[in-house]
């Protein structure tokens, strides 16, 4: 998905994965992150953000979400983190990173909201149900203490992925502000919907999902009931590009995570946009038969839109270019396919670069700096089934 744009903007990261991996300092089945690059992107998203008055976390489910890559992000300005679940919360605490938002997308189990309380101290906790109100409720008073919560709103006809369903109904919502507002351990602030973003490929700019106006609706049925609302929570592919639309639309809050390696899907597309290609993924040619090259895998995801890959084992012939076939989403993905070119050799390097999601896969993480200059270094490795 990304090929022709990693070529554009960042060669040298396609360069320093092949000298890694074939010196033998990168394994295959890496996604290899540019440190430096990333946090450039992190900082420029932070200035951005302040420029209009908002406030980021950041999410790492898509980097292989760790403490170590957390406390950079946190340096270069993004003070707080998203928790996809809670095990991403225990992984970022554990690392010393402060938790913003917990409950989006993963609801806690009903005996973990003590723990989420007492060790996670999130900012904001977000909330799909009344049930789960009372339960965080419950242990809040526990507890001695009142949370903030945000709930996730949404409307019949929304923008929702499957997998992600759940939330208070708009047409529900007055009933519902009533009964939590009327809890003592827990303190209503805000909304959150998700996707509010979308984007059709081949169009040169986001636009706003259905999920917006569920969004702006919402806060309006809160401020009728004298809720003061100050956090509006809008995720989905937060960046430079898109901040000014979620300050329009009312956000207070958002949630880069593909901005932070220059991967939204509008990044594959446009050369002109802030934040830098940072992020690819390293394999090497395992084995070839009359029609395919075959390459070791584990980090491949469904949706990454994979299209094409380099391979080469230096870095002037790393540009050689092979298309990706034999997708199966169905099947685990041991190895990947490239159509077999003519002088492909078995350890060749493999470099793909496409929409990663690290947390659901096999693969393993590197952190390189010195890119830029042609001098990578590998700083930091997160190994998985280890």
């Amino acid at each position: 998905m990304f090929t022709s744009m990693i070529a554009k903007r960042n060669p040298k990261l396609v360069e320093a994965a092949v000298c890694l991996h074939q010196s033998g300092a990168l394994a295959p089945n890496t996604h290899l992150i540019d440190l430096d690059a990333l946090e450039r992107n992190a900082a420029i998203l932070a200035k951005t953000a302040e420029e209009h008055g908002m406030t980021l976390y950041y999410m790492t489910k898509q980097i292989g979400r760790s403490g170590f890559v957390g406390k950079h992000i946190e340096k270069s300005g993004i003070h707080k983190a998203v928790a996809v679940d809670i095990d991403e919360a225990i992984q970022l605490k554990d690392g010393s990173c402060a938790i913003g938002n917990l409950g989006h997308l993963v609801q806690p189990g009903k005996n973990q909201w003590p723990f989420v309380l007492t060790e996670m101290k999130p900012e904001v906790v977000t909330l799909f149900s009344l049930e789960r109100a009372k339960q965080l409720n419950e242990a809040a008073v526990q507890a001695g203490v009142v949370q903030d919560v945000i709930i996730r709103v949404i409307s019949k006809g929304d923008c929702v992925f499957p997998g992600q369903y759940g939330g208070f109904l708009l047409e529900e919502l007055p009933e519902a502000i009533k009964e939590l507002t009327a809890f003592t351990g827990i303190r209503l602030i805000g909304v959150t919907s998700f996707p509010v973003l979308a984007y059709t490929p081949g169009d040169n700019s986001y636009h706003y999902a259905s999920n917006a106006q569920t969004i702006v609706k919402a806060v309006r049925l809160l401020q009728q009931a004298g809720v003061e609302v100050k956090h509006v929570n809008t995720p989905s592919a937060t960046s430079v590009n898109t901040i000014p639309m979620l300050k329009q639309l009312g956000a207070t809050h958002a949630e880069p995570g593909h901005a932070l390696t220059g991967t939204t899907p509008l990044h594959a597309y446009r050369e002109d946009l802030a934040e830098l290609p940072a992020m690819v993924y390293v394999s090497e040619i395992s084995h070839q038969d009359q029609t395919h090259a075959y390459t070791i895998a584990g980090g491949f995801y469904p949706r990454s839109n994979m299209a094409y890959a380099f391979y080469g084992d230096s870095p002037r012939t790393i540009f050689n270019k092979a298309e990706v076939d034999l997708v199966s989403p169905g099947n685990i993905d041991y190895y990947g396919a490239l159509k077999r070119e003519q002088g492909m050799q078995t350890g060749d390097t493999v470099v793909y670069a496409y929409r990663s999601q690290v947390f659901v896969t096999r693969s393993h993480v590197a952190f390189v700096r010195g890119v830029a200059n042609g001098k990578p270094v590998i700083v930091h490795q997160q190994k998985r089934g280890m």
